[in-house]
């Protein structure tokens, strides 16, 4: 199948509804009969596959291993994914709560030296922001930046806000988030979402009307409240000839350049209407 082809099936995918939905019981045989016989009566189904679905996560990194093109994927580097079973292991007994005191306790030790040297630790957000393969994730919404700012109450505990991660899911409003805690966002990663109708997201120019998550909605937040920390425009397209072997994957170096353009715009134009400029 041609890369075009391809994405031509993806486009009707877009608007179809899903036939089956894969849950916490994963691919049965059951299942894998009915998908037969639904694609021998329509010729093309939907597939969507629940956050519930504990599908063995080692079979799945294999997977994108050996589908990678030649390409590095961050985070799936072949000498991590060596170490997947350990990991899982050892997180097996780790709950919500305990995840909470293990963070409460690393924080707390490090706080005092953090203030001796001046430097900020910032926290990211979890990406994507819920719990994946049985693993808990704790950066996942406002009540809970609320809870971790609450619990180590230190200017020296801080938060790498990104925009991307809070807005896979839509139900976050990063905007509001940064104008409650805009004292203690030491990075802020600013990155552009498109969801779809079927609960799908994907990742979009930094330019506001090319997603959901409210570029411009944050940048003002971040404007209004005089930020001065550290921003980056974060992640991007690959452009103009940019493909495996001369780019990283999610990094590519021409969109982010688009959209550092992009937010200066924007905060120029903040400036001028404040009168600063």
């Amino acid at each position: 199948m041609t890369t075009k082809q391809r994405a031509y099936l993806k486009s009707l995918a877009m608007t179809m509804d899903p036939v089956f939905q894969i849950g916490k019981n994963c691919v049965t045989p059951e299942v894998t009969a009915a998908v037969s016989e639904a694609l021998e009566a329509r010729e093309l189904i939907k597939l969507s596959v629940l956050q519930n679905c504990v599908d063995d996560p080692k079979e799945m990194a294999d997977y994108i291993l050996n589908n990678l093109h030649g390409m590095t994927f961050p985070g799936w580097e072949p000498e991590r994914m060596e170490k997947l079973d350990e990991l899982f292991a050892a997180y097996k007994p780790v709950t919500k709560e305990v995840l909470w005191e293990n963070l409460k306790y690393f924080l707390e030790a490090l706080m005092p030296t953090c203030k001796e040297c001046d430097i900020k630790m910032a926290i990211h957000m979890d990406d994507p922001p819920w719990d994946i393969f049985g693993l808990p994730r704790l950066l996942t919404c406002e009540e809970n930046i609320d809870r971790f700012l609450k619990m180590v109450d230190n200017p020296y505990n801080c938060l790498t806000l990104c925009s991307g991660s809070l807005n896979a899911d839509p139900g976050n409003n990063v905007a509001d988030i940064v104008r409650k805690h805009c004292d203690r966002i030491a990075f802020a990663h600013i990155r552009n979402v498109k969801h779809f109708p079927n609960g799908d997201f994907s990742e979009a120019s930094h330019r506001d009307c090319d997603g959901d998550t409210g570029i411009l909605d944050i940048l003002k937040a971040y404007h209004d409240c005089g930020f001065e920390g550290y921003i980056r425009p974060d992640h991007g397209r690959h452009l103009w000839g940019e493909k495996p072997g001369n780019v990283r994957p999610g990094y590519g170096l021409y969109d982010r350049a688009l959209g550092i353009m992009y937010m200066l715009g924007v905060w120029d134009m903040l400036d001028k209407l404040d009168g600063n400029k």
